[in-house]
């Protein structure tokens, strides 16, 4: 998916240990990787200086994105909105969904209960999102979804969006 949409930036929210930078450089050789990062100690322990260009640490509840880059091609939230409220994360969506060409959502689609994990209280599960409330949240600008036993990944796309308001 990433590597049809050939982006020249890409935004990684939540990235943890790079899960997506290391699947997907390669595919975008010439990509500007920036990782947005709460939890700072995983800046290091994950070595995420190596794998992105550019590494912000900070929540992304309380970040204006235009001072990370103006649009970018992709903002990848994978594995976050389950840690916040919904509420919250409606909000992070409509800010990134303003903000880029194009959000690529993974999200479980069961509760599954975590807890703060080694101190860090982003690791908490929230509240989860069933297939049908992301597909709902995402509207119209739903290019893409995949949805398995565990995990759902969906692609939006701003040109979609406008589209479907005309």
């Amino acid at each position: 998916m990433i590597a049809r949409l050939a982006p020249a930036t890409v935004v990684d929210v939540g990235p943890g240990e790079g899960t997506y930078v290391r699947l997907a450089r390669e595919v975008t050789p010439a990509a500007r990787w920036i990782a947005v990062e709460a939890w700072a100690p995983y800046i290091q322990q994950f070595d995420l200086f190596t794998l992105y260009d550019w590494v912000i640490v900070s929540d992304i509840r309380h970040l204006d994105p235009y001072t990370v880059v103006r649009q970018p091609d992709l903002v990848i939230l994978a594995d976050v909105l389950e840690h916040m409220t919904q509420v919250e994360a409606r909000g992070v969506l409509a800010r990134m969904r303003d903000w880029a060409h194009h959000v690529l959502v993974s999200v479980p689609l069961a509760h599954h209960d975590q807890p703060a994990y080694e101190g860090n209280w982003f690791e908490i599960h929230r509240e989860h999102w069933g297939p049908r409330q992301m597909r709902q949240e995402l509207g119209p600008g739903l290019v893409e979804a995949h949805e398995g036993d565990v995990l759902g990944y969906y692609l939006w796309s701003a040109e979609r969006a406008a589209r479907g308001r005309r």
